[in-house]
């Protein structure tokens, strides 16, 4: 049977990522600062539509449904309905006219959903959802959806300080193999509301999220609430969440900078996944860097991955987890953004006869992030190089962080040869890089631009300071680990050397092992210095995987 997930968005734009204008001055940002999610003139609003559309039926079996809104403010609207038959997932055409919706359909089992607005649709103050997975029509139905009957949906947070940021109420239910998506988002002005539901037994969910968080100036530091509530079967009677103490997860978690701080606070952004049923649209927010927070996560087997957005000198830096977290009611862990120590990472895509490389900067750091915007290639010249079975095949100068080139299908051996100089306007690391990747592919089925994988990559880290610095004058331990590409197999050779003068001079860092490719080293770190560390790092897999990497300026001495 085949799965189809189908949304239709009516209102602003659903998208991933959202923009904060820059400030001229830092100032202290509470969650109502924030803009809205992305459209920033209006809210997020979608209603799940059917791709299976009615066919005719005979006259004599047809049923009149008529469907009229009232909103809260006491005026009649029409509502925004879908209305699909549970049996054959054939949506049925609702026709606006004045205040009301009317369809004919025959006799039958449907499910309904509706959104009331209230105030213009471009810019409602309130939003309420209802839906009916078990209307049955016999006869004609006649269906008035009162807002001001309806409750508002809302959560409540250990915190009596704790403002909502933004919240969302969803419906995903599946329907003859289609999985339909209703949503209605809301923040600081805008309220969302729904009614209580029938209980069904077919695939029928109601999934709210929402964050919290207190103002930036908390001391020791704000706690910030994500928290997501699922409900099988119906949208609950009950729609007021309470989170309690016990029920949550706490990731102490610290922002820090690329050794510049941030302009102005922007946002966190963490996505939540209903253990596959569905994922909410983003929970953000406001983080300034460096700073630290202490964020909450509802831990009823519901999946986090976030992002966050580092604003300086007119430039957001986008880092994101690469993965899905699950965490333990209870438990008490920590998270660290924009971690040292910094440089390059790759991710190659190679099918439909194009083999594209997409170096990503200043995410080294640790396992499991990566530096979304890490290609913005202000500030950096050099070459991205391409090299098959030992024959130089390609070469990229113009931007040294993206390289597309038409290969043969076969497999073959490939280098990436990165040799790049930056000065970054938001970072004041990896000045100077010189990567080499050596790995062997096989031309693939799917779209390169959209199957990115990773090739053999260090990744190096230590108790840095919030800037991205470790002390002069200690032994200051790094953990070292290799991440292995797909299909790689447990590393079989691997060095480290540092520099405390650009590069000039090296000294061999020894590695003791700590785990399958895994290991530590003991840096020397001299009394004074230029302010930086470099690093030079040689790996080697079994399957034919190499990298050779050199860092300027990896991370910063104090």
């Amino acid at each position: 049977m085949r799965r189809w997930r189908t949304t239709l968005t009516i209102g602003a734009a659903l998208a991933a990522l959202l923009v904060v204008p820059q400030a001229a001055t830092a100032s202290p940002v509470t969650p109502a600062a924030l803009p809205p999610l992305p459209g920033s003139s209006g809210p997020l609003f979608t209603l799940g539509h059917s791709k299976i559309k009615a066919k005719p039926k005979p006259k004599p079996a047809d049923h009149t449904v008529t469907l009229r809104g009232i909103n809260v403010d006491g005026n009649p609207v029409a509502p925004l309905a879908s209305l699909v038959d549970v049996t054959t997932g054939a949506e049925f055409a609702l026709v606006e006219a004045g205040d009301t919706l009317t369809g004919s359909v025959p006799d039958g089992d449907y499910s309904l959903t509706g959104i009331v607005l209230t105030g213009p649709r471009e810019a409602p103050t309130d939003l309420a959802l209802y839906g009916d997975p078990t209307l049955q029509v016999h006869a004609d139905v006649d269906l008035l959806l009162d807002a001001r009957t309806a409750a508002e949906v809302k959560a409540v947070s250990p915190s009596a300080t704790a403002a909502r940021v933004v919240n969302h109420a969803q419906l995903v239910q599946t329907i003859a193999g289609q999985e339909l998506v209703t949503i209605i988002s809301g923040y600081p002005g805008l309220s969302l509301r729904a009614w209580p539901s029938a209980t069904t037994t077919r695939p029928y969910h109601f999934l709210y999220a929402e964050s919290q968080s207190e103002p930036l100036t908390t001391l020791p530091s704000p706690r910030v609430y994500n928290l997501a509530f699922p409900t099988a079967g119906h949208i609950p009677s009950t729609l007021t969440f309470t989170a309690t103490p016990e029920s949550l997860a706490l990731v102490n978690t610290t922002y820090s900078t690329q050794g510049l701080p941030s302009v102005t606070p922007g946002p966190h952004i963490d996505y939540a996944d209903f253990n596959g049923i569905g994922a909410a649209p983003g929970l953000q927010h406001p983080a300034g860097a460096p700073s630290t927070q202490r964020v909450y996560y509802t831990a009823n087997g519901v999946k986090w991955k976030g992002l966050y957005f580092y604003y300086l000198n007119g430039v957001q830096v986008v880092e994101q987890q690469t993965g899905f977290r699950t965490y333990t009611a209870g438990t008490t862990s920590s998270a660290t953004w924009n971690k040292a120590a910094f440089g390059p990472t790759m991710k190659v895509g190679h099918g439909q006869g194009l083999l594209l490389a997409r170096p990503m900067l200043a995410d080294t750091g640790q396992l499991g992030y990566e530096n979304a915007a890490g290609n913005n290639s202000q500030g950096t010249t050099g070459t991205l190089t391409l090299f098959r079975n030992g024959q130089k095949f390609g070469e990229s100068s113009t931007n040294p962080l993206a390289g597309d080139w038409t290969v043969p299908a076969d497999s073959a051996q490939y280098r990436l040869d990165l040799s790049a100089t930056r000065q970054a306007p938001w970072s004041k690391y990896a000045t100077g890089i010189k990567t080499s990747w050596s790995f062997t592919s096989t031309e693939r089925p799917e779209d390169p631009f959209e199957h990115l994988r990773g090739l053999l990559q260090p990744r190096i880290t230590g108790s840095f300071d919030a800037d991205g610095r470790a002390p002069y004058g200690t032994t200051f331990p790094l953990a070292v680990a290799v991440e292995r590409p797909e299909g790689g197999t447990a590393v079989t050779s691997v060095s480290l050397e540092v520099s405390f003068n650009d590069g000039a001079t090296w000294t061999a860092a020894p590695l003791t092992p700590a785990g399958t490719d895994r290991w530590t080293a003991g840096i020397a770190h001299p009394a004074t210095g230029n302010g930086y560390a470099a690093l030079r790092f040689k790996a080697a897999d079994g399957s034919g995987n190499a990298v050779q990497q050199t860092v300027t300026r990896a991370y910063g001495l104090r």
